[in-house]
């Protein structure tokens, strides 16, 4: 049983579906959702609050746990009532969610160390240089490499975004397959200059969305997905952004 994080969900009743009684799970990926001074802040979370308010519904920021991806994933392909955000929406995980959104487009790319003539044209040349790339488990960097067939032992696996930069910055890989959009925020968050690292290899480009436990109440998916829809009907969803 998943102690702290089960949820006990009685009948509805007469009560109309409500945002609050999802659980909501989530990982350190800025700008979208990470945790500053002990609140959740981002993208995502601030999209999540204008959620809430269109439904007129008190926003408890206990609704939202953060773990490390590989835990948070396997929360919410495990307990009904969960939403994973934010989340990749690829061919494999399509059957394994209900889905709302998009939220963003999220480029994945090989990252690297910023170095004179450091260019990379596909996987098969890194493969076959020998480069070794770190990947967060579970992750949708390590899901493009696996799916392409990158040689397992080539393939460094850690287990959250800080160790995995910290091994790319002390050379104990050749390149990091990660977001290009979340790279540079915790490259400065952790003291390296702005321009340290750089994308020499795309791997996929795919919408962000929240994803929700496939045993979830109907009437809650619902719910939530009529939200976004009307919310993204009243005003530009300005938190939308594609990822070049």
């Amino acid at each position: 049983m998943l102690v702290g994080l089960a949820w006990c969900f009685a009948a509805f009743g007469d009560d109309a579906p409500s945002l609050s009684h999802f659980s909501y799970v989530t990982e350190e990926y800025p700008p979208y959702n990470h945790r500053d001074q002990g609140s959740q802040k981002g993208q995502t979370i601030e999209l999540l609050r204008q959620l809430f308010q269109h439904t007129h519904t008190p926003f408890d920021p206990a609704l939202i746990q953060s773990y490390p991806w590989l835990r948070a994933y396997q929360l919410a392909l495990e307990t009904p009532n969960t939403v994973l955000f934010s989340t990749n929406r690829t061919p494999s995980r399509e059957p394994l969610f209900d889905w709302v959104g998009p939220i963003a487009i999220d480029r994945v790319a090989l990252i690297a160390r910023r170095e004179p003539g450091m260019t990379l044209d596909t996987l098969d040349e890194a493969a076959g240089a020998g480069l070794r790339i770190a990947a967060i488990r579970g992750d949708i960097g390590e899901l493009n490499l696996v799916e392409a067939g990158y040689p397992d032992h080539l393939i460094h696996r850690a287990l959250d975004s800080q160790s995995a930069l910290a091994m790319l910055m002390n050379a104990r890989v050749d390149l990091w397959a990660y977001s290009t959009s979340v790279v540079d925020w915790l490259a400065e968050r952790a003291g390296h200059a702005p321009t340290a690292l750089e994308p020499i290899h795309t791997l996929s480009r795919y919408p962000l969305y929240f994803a929700i436990n496939r045993q979830s109440d109907p009437a809650l998916v619902a719910h939530f997905q009529r939200a976004l829809a009307e919310l993204h009907a009243l005003e530009e969803p300005s938190l939308v952004h594609k990822d070049e």
